[in-house]
Parts: structure tokens; C-alpha cells; sequence
């Protein structure tokens, strides 16, 4: 049975070592782009190894923010911390869409008919992937954000 997390009520950004930003357009290329973006970045931060599950994130918090958002959207990428302190990468995704509340999106696992879900495994996907997560209101949209610990 999968586990279910619900996501923090606070989003705590961390203090970047590196930050590199990417902007999505609205259209269905978009998530493509931002794959090939964050596996160059990551080679290129000695940190391929995280590349599949950090892709497969971004692929569905892209897509969600593109389909439900309706509009182009922001892509950030940050690593924080350093070889000696515990390092976390961040992908934060924000688009101008109306937004949601996750712990109400993700599909239950009580027998519920997944078909009558409003997302299907995405966020479960990001759950089970990231180290936390988590969305945010911003007052101009929403920012959803997943954070993979480095090892």
C-alpha cells in the first residue's frame, strides 16, 4: 500500500549555494525543456545521480502547473549547504493559476476510485520521490516546491 505524505504547512526556503532559474511556456514542450535544463544542471553540479528521480519530479509538477495553471510558469533550482553540511536540492515550480491544496489532490488509497481523483499518482510520485514538499499560495498564483536530500 503506498504511503501517503501530507505535505508542510510552511515553506521554509533555504539559502542557496547555487540558484538557477528557467522559464516554462505554456505548451505541452515545456516539460521536455525543463528535463533537458535540470540533467545538464546537475551534471554539471557533480550530481547526475539524482537526475532521474529529480526529472520525473519536475515532469509532473511542470505539467500540473502548465495544465491547471494555464499560463507560463518559473522554474528554480538551488542547491544549499555544502560538502560538510548536510546539502538539499530545491525545485520550486511557479505559474499564476489559481492554485490548490494538495492534501485535497492526492488520490486515496482507501479503495477510492482513482478515476475519481483530481490528479491521479502525480503528487504521489513527488511524495514518495522528495525528501519533503509541499505548495504554497502566493497571493499571484501558487509555487510548488520538492526537495531531495544529497547524499
Amino acid at each position: 500500500m503506498p504511503r501517503i505524505l501530507t505535505p508542510p504547512r510552511r515553506y521554509t526556503p533555504a539559502a542557496p549555494s547555487r540558484l538557477q532559474r528557467c522559464e516554462l511556456a505554456a505548451d505541452e514542450r515545456s516539460p521536455g525543456r525543463l528535463r533537458g535544463w535540470i540533467t545538464g544542471l546537475l551534471d554539471d553540479w557533480q550530481l547526475g545521480r539524482l537526475s532521474d528521480d529529480l526529472v520525473l519530479i519536475a515532469t509532473e509538477l511542470a505539467t500540473n502547473a502548465l495544465r491547471h495553471g494555464g499560463t507560463a510558469a518559473l522554474a528554480t533550482l538551488s542547491l544549499s549547504g555544502s560538502d560538510r553540511t548536510s546539502r538539499v536540492l530545491r525545485l520550486e515550480i511557479r505559474d499564476s493559476g489559481p492554485g490548490f491544496d494538495p492534501r485535497e489532490c492526492i488520490p486515496a488509497t482507501d479503495g477510492g476510485d482513482l478515476a475519481e481523483s483530481c490528479g491521479g499518482r502525480g503528487l504521489l510520485l513527488v511524495a514518495a520521490l522528495s525528501s519533503r514538499w509541499g505548495a504554497l499560495d502566493t497571493g499571484a498564483g501558487q509555487l510548488v516546491w520538492a526537495e531531495l536530500a544529497v547524499d
